[in-house]
C-alpha cells in the first residue's frame, strides 16, 4: 500500500512527465532549437532526395541547425508519407515529397496509412518539372498532331513506356489519350525507358524532365512535346503538348509538408526560410542545371495546388481504371 509521500512523489512525476511532452510557451518563435528531420519517400539519388538535399544545406545554415534527411521508400511513396502523418506535430519531422504521393496514391490504393488533406500541413511548393513526350526517331512522326493522326489511324498500336502502372508518366499519358481521343498500348518497364527507344521495344515514353530534357538535346530520340504550360528554357525549340491539346498540363510538383496539427507559427517560419532559401542565386542555378523550376508558395497556396490535383488526377485515374490493391 502506498504512502501519502508515495502517492504525492507518483503525482509529481506525472505532473513532470506532461509538462516535458507540452512545448514550451514561445518555443515556437524560437523554431528550431534542435535538429529537423525530412523524410523523403523515394531512394537516395531521386529528384526529390537531390533537391531536398541542396535546399535542406541552407534551411540548417538559416536555422543553426542540422536538418537530416532520411530516405524512406516503398509502396510509391505511401511508407514515409505515413511516418509523418503519425509524426509529432512539432515540425521536427517532414514530409518533402511529389505531388502523386498525395494527389494519385489516394486513388490507387484502397487503404493508406495517411490522408492527403487531414494528416499534413502544407508548407511550401519547392520545385515543378514536366515531363517530355519521346519518340523512337524512326517512328516517322515530328510532333503532336502527327502522332495523334497515326494513332487514331492505326488504333492500339502505339506503345509507350512506363514506370508500371499507377506512376507518374503513365497518368500523364492516360491524360493525353484521353483527351486527345486515341489509344495506344501502355508497357510497364523496369528498365530505362530511353533504351528501350533507341533499341525499338517501345514507340514512346514521357520522361520526367530530369532526364527527358538531356535525352531531347541528345538526338537519338526525337522530342515531340513538354508538359508545363510554357516551354522548358533547356529545350525552348520543343513546344507544349498545350500548343496542340488546348487545356493539356501535366507537372510533377516537389512539396515540404508538416504534420496536421504542427503550430502554425512553426509552418509559416519554414515556409518563409524556405523562400529565402529558392531566392539565392546559387540555389536557383543548381536546380535550373537539373531542369527543376524553383517554386515556392505560402502554405495556403499549396493547399489549394493539393485540392486541384487531387481532383483531376483522381478523374483521370478512375476513367483509365487504374487500380494498384
Amino acid at each position: 500500500m502506498k504512502t501519502p509521500v508515495a502517492r504525492l512523489f507518483g503525482r509529481a512525476a506525472m505532473a513532470l512527465a506532461l509538462a516535458a511532452s507540452w512545448p514550451a510557451h514561445g518555443s515556437e518563435k524560437n523554431f528550431p532549437t534542435r535538429p529537423v528531420k525530412v523524410i523523403v519517400p523515394f531512394a537516395a539519388g531521386t529528384s526529390p532526395d537531390v533537391v531536398m538535399r541542396i535546399v535542406g544545406q541552407k534551411l540548417g545554415d538559416i536555422w543553426g541547425q542540422p536538418l537530416i534527411v532520411e530516405n524512406r521508400p516503398g509502396a510509391g511513396g505511401a511508407i514515409g508519407a505515413t511516418a509523418v502523418a503519425q509524426a509529432q506535430p512539432d515540425g521536427y519531422t517532414l514530409l518533402y515529397t511529389v505531388n502523386s504521393v498525395l494527389c494519385a496514391n489516394p486513388h490507387l490504393y484502397g487503404k493508406l496509412g495517411y490522408d492527403a488533406f487531414k494528416s499534413f500541413a502544407p508548407v511550401s511548393l519547392m520545385v515543378n518539372l514536366g515531363y517530355v513526350l519521346l519518340a523512337r526517331s524512326d517512328l516517322g512522326v515530328t510532333n503532336i498532331a502527327e502522332m495523334v493522326a497515326y494513332a487514331k489511324k492505326n488504333p492500339g498500336k502505339l506503345t509507350y513506356g512506363s514506370a508500371g502502372n499507377g506512376s507518374g508518366n503513365h497518368i500523364v499519358m492516360e491524360l493525353l489519350t484521353s483527351m486527345t481521343g486515341t489509344r495506344m498500348l501502355h508497357v510497364p518497364m523496369n528498365t530505362n525507358k530511353v533504351l528501350a527507344l533507341l533499341s525499338g521495344q517501345i514507340d514512346l515514353a514521357m520522361e520526367p524532365y530530369t532526364n527527358g530534357v538531356a535525352a531531347a538535346r541528345d538526338g537519338k530520340v526525337r522530342p515531340l512535346a513538354v508538359t508545363l504550360a510554357k516551354r522548358s528554357e533547356n529545350i525552348p525549340d520543343v513546344p507544349t503538348v498545350g500548343e496542340t491539346v488546348p487545356g493539356y498540363v501535366a507537372d510533377a510538383w516537389h512539396g515540404l509538408f508538416a504534420t496536421a496539427g504542427t503550430p502554425p507559427e512553426v509552418v509559416e517560419k519554414i515556409s518563409a526560410d524556405v523562400a529565402r532559401v529558392l531566392a539565392m542565386p546559387d540555389v536557383r542555378e543548381r536546380l535550373a542545371t537539373a531542369s527543376l523550376e524553383p517554386g515556392g508558395s505560402t502554405p495556403a497556396e499549396l493547399r489549394d495546388i493539393v485540392r486541384r490535383d487531387y481532383d483531376k488526377w483522381g478523374a483521370v485515374i478512375r476513367n483509365a481504371n487504374i487500380r494498384l490493391d
